[in-house]
């Protein structure tokens, strides 16, 4: 249409008016940001005259048509909402119209303004429409008008073939948030992974008291992919999730134990430990929920009763003495610092395992505290001598150094050095990487693969792992299978694009033993699966079978 002049446009437009020719007025409208300010203030006067079943229906189809009129004169969507508060019976006779155009952009904008009393409309409609652009506008404007009371209806588009509109109704459930509406949608909870991570995500935005139950159910999910995110979002809420996370440790389950130290850990606050201290007293008997509660005392900042950390030192299984010790090393005092010394001078075969351990977690500070001890300081010297890793032998050199032992550093430094002479008598060490998400762990890894005759490389990111892997092209790979970001499962799928079994054997620790995980994790390329807490012999024996 060519450009019209002030005058035609106002004549047309009253003429449209007196014949209620909407199609004409529509084409005319939309040159209405062509005209002069007074223009069109004069024609949007007119419509505002007009009978609103006149004027609802056009200006909504002009917006419709014409979206960009809502930013460049946004009038238009006033007058039309206006008109819609001055007749809101035409405005919902419009809605039941199905021969109205402009009934999808009216439906849209009943959830933008919040029109409650098209509520009982758009619930007829969400029933019987079979269109599927209304259905996704209807669902939207049903989420945004905020009813409770939709949530039933919406959630059964969950179970739909439609990407579309399953998105669509987990957004608007998410807008809903009621105990209803989170409670359906975690029954849709492992059907397909993205749909996981967008009701996770729901449940993190909305916080209530619901959402966060539903979050922390996540941690006893079958699902891998479930649990880790599950955890990452309760991490996000902090003190907000520590009452519920409390009430877990109260539990028998050792696995739901586990994980919600784990996240007590990552999360970092303080009134975990009344919780942890109980734990500990009632002596679980799962090594793994022992190992889980001093690994995660040894990340918070334990002021008072650090204490309830000694028991841990004469615990049966390895792994949780080394827990203890990297606990007890992070809230050294005097106290601890009393009793260690007191174990270390009966020089006993429990203090000779203190030794080992103090030494293969490269606990730096009880290290500098027990070196006046003989027993201790000939021990550990024998071990940076002739037993630990070069990256455990140079993080007690560079103590040392720190603190002026230079005879010691002298004599250590010697012996590398001589060692270092003969290259040609060391015979080539099979390497083996490992991948966990506990610094710990891999510590642990580090010392006992290095003891076993491998040479060990340990990551705390899987992403990163996967990378390297590549690169190393390993003998062997460990990992766990709950991880941040990608769960053992995944990084093996991935691994396995480029490594068969033959090639590269991939063995996952873990302290689960569900058997969704283990057939998941068999399906994906898993070589065999060990169980935490595993120990020197175990991980020596698994990688004899693959390695010889």
């Amino acid at each position: 249409m060519a450009k019209i002049k002030a005058a035609s446009f106002i004549k047309e437009i009253k003429n449209n008016i007196v014949e209620k020719d909407a199609v004409k007025a529509e084409i005319v409208l939309s040159h209405i940001v062509e005209m002069e300010l007074a223009v069109q203030k004069e024609a949007l006067d007119l419509f505002w005259q007009s009978p609103a079943e006149f004027a609802i229906p056009l200006l909504a189809a002009v917006l419709d048509r014409y979206p960009y009129l809502s930013n460049s004169f946004p009038e238009i969507k006033e007058h039309l909402v206006a008109k819609i508060l001055e007749a809101p019976s035409v405005y919902l006779e419009i809605l039941q119209d199905e021969k109205s155009d402009s009934r999808g952009y009216l439906i849209e904008l009943a959830g933008e303004i919040g029109f409650d009393d098209a509520y009982h409309i758009l619930m007829a409609l969400l029933i019987n429409e079979k269109d599927h652009d209304l259905l996704l506008k209807i669902i939207t404007a049903l989420g945004e008008i905020g009813d409770s009371g939709a949530a039933s209806n919406i959630a059964e588009l969950l179970y739909t073939d439609d990407d579309d509109l399953v998105e669509a109704a987990v957004t608007a459930l998410g807008q809903l948030g009621s105990a209803t509406a989170i409670h359906r949608l975690s029954e849709k909870l492992g059907y397909k992974k993205e749909l996981d991570f967008a009701i996770l995500d729901v449940f993190m935005n909305v916080q209530s008291h619901e959402a966060i139950k539903k979050l922390n159910q996540t941690l006893t999910s079958h699902h891998a992919h479930v649990r880790s995110t599950g955890k990452e979002k309760l991490i996000l809420l902090g003190s907000k999730a520590l009452p519920i996370l409390s009430e877990n440790l109260l539990q028998g389950d050792p696995d739901l134990l586990i994980h919600t130290l784990n996240v007590m850990g990552d999360m970092g606050d303080e009134g975990a430990i009344p919780a942890i201290r109980k734990l500990i007293h009632n002596q679980p008997r799962d090594a793994n929920v022992r190992f889980a509660a001093y690994e995660t005392l040894g990340r918070l900042p334990l002021t008072k009763g650090a204490y309830v950390l000694a028991a841990g030192l004469h615990d049966p299984v390895d792994n949780v003495r080394s827990a203890a010790a990297t606990a007890i090393d992070s809230n050294y005092n005097e106290i601890l610092a009393a009793g260690l010394k007191n174990m270390v001078r009966l020089a006993d075969d429990e203090a000779t395992d203190l030794v080992r351990t103090i030494m293969s977690t490269q606990s730096g500070t009880i290290f500098l505290d027990l070196l006046e001890i003989d027993f201790f300081r000939k021990l550990a010297f024998e071990f940076l001598g002739k037993k630990a890793h070069a990256d455990v032998r140079d993080f007690f050199v560079a103590i040392l150094k720190e603190n002026g032992f230079v005879d010691e550093v002298a004599a250590l430094v010697g012996d590398d050095q001589e060692t270092k002479g003969h290259p040609a008598e060391e015979v080539p060490r099979k390497r083996v990487v490992a991948i966990d998400d506990s610094k710990m762990i891999l510590g642990i890894f580090r010392s006992m693969l290095h003891a076993l005759g491998y040479e060990p490389f340990i990551f705390i990111d899987p992403e990163v792992a996967v990378e390297e892997v590549f690169k190393l092209k390993p003998d062997a790979v460990l990992t766990d299978l709950n991880m941040p970001g990608i769960t053992g499962i995944e990084v093996t799928r991935r691994i396995r694009e480029k490594f068969s079994k033959d090639e590269l054997p991939i063995i996952m620790v873990t302290t689960q033993n569900e058997n969704q995980d283990n057939e998941a994790a068999k399906a994906a390329g898993v070589s065999d699966i060990l169980h935490k807490p595993f120990t020197k012999e175990g991980i020596g024996e698994a990688l004899a079978r693959y390695l010889g």
